[in-house]
């Protein structure tokens, strides 16, 4: 079975990650596949135009716009115009180093997971980022993570907390509610382990029912978590994984549609269509043709 979206990566090993990204570079990595994974994710992009997918959205954004992925956000990257240079910084980070702030009772750790890209716009605009003035804190958190000087993951986390009330508070000026967890601490371990489960399973039948069986709830206590936790029903997610990792396989390689379709769970090639349509905004055929 071809590509699981979850990406895995070592909290321990690894609880940081900073790097610049430039398409000129063999190993720029450009495009990334749509995929997901529990740590936060910030871009700044620093030249040209990438094309950016979150969940089921796809945005381009140029120069000085930062974009946030949430813990486990399905996203993509690839460059607007192959012939244009692309360079950003990637700054990846676990969550639950970040700390809590006592006196006025903030907790970033908490915010990230509350975070829905469905409610906030996780992309911010030039105009923005200059008013906040974020780029000299990337540009430190790559230096320190290059470089790794006595104390750097202190640093490191500083400038995390800084960018991140930085976009809590422009959310909050705009009028946004600030984000706060979706369930209660003793079901975020369980329902980890069913977003692993559907991302390894999602081309058998799966139900709610069943999910819910495996996390020893009962069916109206995990539906509501559940949406409470992504923003969506648990068929909807079913069907936006299968969707996501149809795209990956309609843009990557050369199966046709109605193969792709039973790799992903559809025996109906006509209704995968359809379900493809109504997320994507095009059919298949149209998808991997705009991919060119």
């Amino acid at each position: 079975m071809m590509n699981n979206l979850y990406e895995y990566i070592d909290p321990i090993a690894s609880p940081y990650e900073a790097f610049c990204s430039d398409s000129e570079n063999a190993g720029s990595g450009l495009p990334i596949p749509a995929h997901w994974h529990y740590y936060a994710e910030l871009l700044y992009i620093l030249e040209g135009r990438v094309r950016i997918s979150m969940e089921n959205d796809v945005k381009i954004c140029g120069e000085d716009t930062v974009i946030l992925f949430p813990p486990r956000c399905v996203h993509g990257i690839d460059a607007f115009d192959k012939s244009e240079r692309a360079r950003y910084y990637v700054v990846k980070f676990d969550s639950g180093n970040l700390p809590s702030g006592r006196a006025d009772n903030i907790s970033l750790r908490s915010s990230l997971q509350g975070i829905s890209t469905s409610v906030y716009p996780c992309d911010f605009a030039p105009d923005k980022i200059k008013e906040m003035n974020l780029l000299p804190l990337f540009e430190e958190i790559v230096k320190e993570y290059r470089e790794k000087d006595y104390a750097y993951s202190m640093i490191f986390t500083a400038d995390i907390c800084k960018i991140m009330v930085k976009l809590l508070r422009c959310w909050q000026k705009e009028g946004y509610l600030l984000p706060t967890p979706g369930i209660h601490p003793s079901y975020e371990l369980g329902f980890d382990l069913i977003s692993e489960y559907i991302d390894s399973h999602y081309f058998e039948e799966l139900t709610a029912e069943k999910l819910a069986a495996m996390c020893g709830m009962s069916h109206s206590t995990f539906s509501g978590n559940f949406y409470r936790r992504y923003g969506k029903t648990c068929k909807e997610y079913i069907t936006a994984t299968r969707i996501n990792v149809a795209e990956n396989m309609l843009l990557f390689s050369n199966y046709d549609v109605s193969f792709i379709a039973h790799e992903v769970g559809y025996s109906d090639c006509s209704y995968f269509i359809r379900c493809y349509k109504k997320l994507k905004g095009v059919t298949p055929k149209q998808a991997r043709k705009a991919r060119g």
